[in-house]
């Protein structure tokens, strides 16, 4: 017989029980974090796959009672760990990608183009609004999955 307890640990965020899933990855039934069963413990404030929130800012988030949101910095790590982001602003989805050596930020008819990403961190915009000047008012910045 198996042995149920091998697949619960606890949560690096909320401190209770969670699930770790056939993908070895820590799921939260209680604070909704999600996490590499794996992750490397010496610097919290790494991000890693699944969630683009670091554990010590997730920690954070949590105690205020926040829902999980990255920062534009956390994005700009993601987009450099992973190569493809995603977020939403005015309803609108927009992608981030690295492509043919250059970072291209796209949506429906709107196409920018950025050699680095402290290019890109300096002067992505839209509507002429800086990208990291507005990130209070992004929704949901992950890694791209489509």
């Amino acid at each position: 017989m198996e042995n149920k307890m091998q697949n619960i640990e606890t949560c690096c965020v909320c401190g209770k029980p969670a699930f770790v899933d056939g993908c070895k990855f820590i799921k939260c039934p209680h604070c909704n974090f999600e996490i590499e069963q794996n992750w490397d413990k010496a610097h919290p404030e790494k991000i890693t796959y699944p969630s683009l929130v670091s554990v010590s800012r997730a920690k954070e988030q949590y105690r205020a009672g926040k829902p999980f949101q990255a920062s534009f910095e956390e994005f700009l790590k993601g987009l450099e760990f992973y190569a493809e982001m995603s977020f939403r602003h005015g309803g609108s989805l927009y992608y981030v990608m690295f492509s043919e050596g250059k970072i291209c930020v796209g949506h429906d008819d709107v196409y920018q183009l950025y050699d680095t990403v402290e290019e890109f961190a300096e002067k992505a915009n839209i509507d002429g609004r800086l990208l990291k000047d507005i990130w209070d008012e992004v929704e949901n910045p992950s890694y791209m999955f489509d």
